[in-house]
């Protein structure tokens, strides 16, 4: 569809965020001078803004005033932003935090009813906002023992809702709204570098030797060799499980040998009632995409030399993707 050189190379993957007075989607996107670029889905570039510094993991959309208009909440190494749809702060959300090293934004929403709870981590410190910018009071969790490796994820079963949290010291806590543990875990994990999922309703994650760990809400812990090596990547979604080892990529359990090659972790996509994955190879520059029975989709794999993202920008039921080119560029095909 087009082809966009920015100011310098993308140094975030480009994702797809909403613009709420059309519905389509549009282009997020930072370079390597840590410019946030806002881009529309002709590719035009509606709007930059210079930050502090790297944005940590995805940016999330959320609507604080549930007027229906959106804004772009992330973390950067240093600061805890929102920014409205023109790039503009919203107060008062602009928050730096001495020493940096923030993990990326978790965003909860308990009751889908955009009461937000923005969790900050950095370090032992858990900041819980709400959607005012205000620390909530009720939320005792605010330390843990060890670092908090990643942002920490929401999960609803049934009723319930469960916060997890996984530390340095290889202790996963699940806890309650308010920071209580819910589900008691005594063992430790030498965890992966890859997060906790909810799949087939159980809280499952991976360690570095290739263990598959599912706990349920009781607590009861069960653990399956993959035997992935230690550099795995996964991604999950309720019902379906992906899996990269080396070159093999498995989903829902069926493997396929792709070429030698580094790989971007899998992705999961979930579009018109239909799953599809993707991972990039850096080294040939190629961006493969699948389905859930591991076929390849017909025209890939195409050039890209990042994690690609997919959607349908302009609600047509035609999809999308973005991705990086080559140098300063930026890729959007449509799939045929």
């Amino acid at each position: 569809v087009f082809r966009l050189s920015l100011d310098a190379e993308a140094a975030t993957t480009p994702q797809f965020v909403i613009n709420h007075r059309n519905r389509k989607k549009e282009i997020v996107v930072q370079d390597e001078t840590n410019k946030l670029y806002l881009i529309s889905g002709e590719g035009k570039v509606l709007w930059k803004k210079q930050l502090d510094s790297r944005i940590q993991g995805d940016i999330q959309q959320v609507d604080l005033y549930k007027n229906g208009r959106l804004q772009l909440a992330f973390t950067t190494n240093e600061q805890f932003l929102v920014l409205d749809r023109n790039g503009k702060e919203v107060e008062p959300f602009t928050m730096s935090f001495k020493g940096g090293n923030l993990n990326p934004l978790a965003v909860f929403d308990y009751e889908n009813n955009r009461n937000y709870r923005f969790v900050v981590t950095q370090g032992r410190k858990i900041y819980m906002y709400n959607r005012r910018g205000q620390i909530v009071s009720g939320y005792t969790y605010t330390e843990a023992a060890a670092m908090v490796l990643r942002e920490p994820q929401h999960f609803r079963i049934g009723s319930r809702d469960y916060l997890v949290f996984q530390l340095e010291d290889g202790s996963l806590r699940i806890l309650n709204r308010v920071g209580k543990t819910r589900v008691p875990v005594s063992q430790r994990f030498a965890f992966s570098d890859n997060r906790v999922y909810l799949y087939q309703n159980q809280f499952t994650f991976t360690d570095d030797s290739g263990r598959l760990y599912a706990i349920d809400t009781k607590g009861k812990l069960s653990a399956s060799k993959l035997n992935l090596d230690p550099l795995h990547r996964i991604d999950a979604t309720s019902k379906t499980l992906a899996t990269l080892t080396e070159n093999t990529l498995t989903i829902k359990g069926r493997p396929i040998t792709l070429d030698l090659g580094v790989y971007t972790a899998p992705k999961i996509f979930y579009l018109y009632d239909k799953i599809y994955v993707s991972v990039t190879d850096l080294q040939t520059e190629k961006v493969y995409l699948f389905d859930s029975q591991t076929k390849g989709i017909p025209g890939f794999p195409v050039f890209g030399t990042d994690a690609m993202r997919l959607d349908d920008v302009d609600n047509n039921r035609r999809l999308e993707l973005v991705t990086k080119g080559q140098g300063n560029d930026l890729i959007l095909y449509r799939m045929n």
